[in-house]
């Protein structure tokens, strides 16, 4: 049941294509070893060139400036508000919105 896979084995490669040597290839040799007999015999290990100047690193980034908490007065100043507050405000009438209360059992 479901699906058979049939392996019919590696595929073949195709052949590396090569080319002769020309004389273009000569001027740039490749070698895989020392030229020099003095080479082989010491090894040495490679060095590099000195540094012009030693560099610093930059400063460690600082932590941000916290904000204020709290703001100063306005710049025209604060309203004036009569000693009774309560007497800018107009009550609104009451709503006629209805609220149904129903059973647990009538709401299923």
């Amino acid at each position: 049941m479901g699906f058979e896979f049939v392996d019919l084995g590696a595929r073949p490669l195709p052949p590396i294509k090569t080319r002769r040597a020309t004389e273009a290839d000569e001027e740039y040799p490749t070698t895989t070893g020392p030229t020099d007999d003095d080479e082989a015999e010491n090894c040495v290990t490679p060095e590099s060139s000195p540094r012009p100047v030693e560099l610093q690193p930059p400063p460690p980034p600082r932590k941000p400036r916290q904000a204020k908490r709290k703001l100063g007065p306005p710049p025209g100043g604060y309203c004036l508000v009569p000693s009774d507050l309560a007497a800018v405000f107009v009550p609104a009438p009451p709503s006629n919105k209805r609220i149904r209360v129903g059973r647990a059992d009538q709401m299923a």
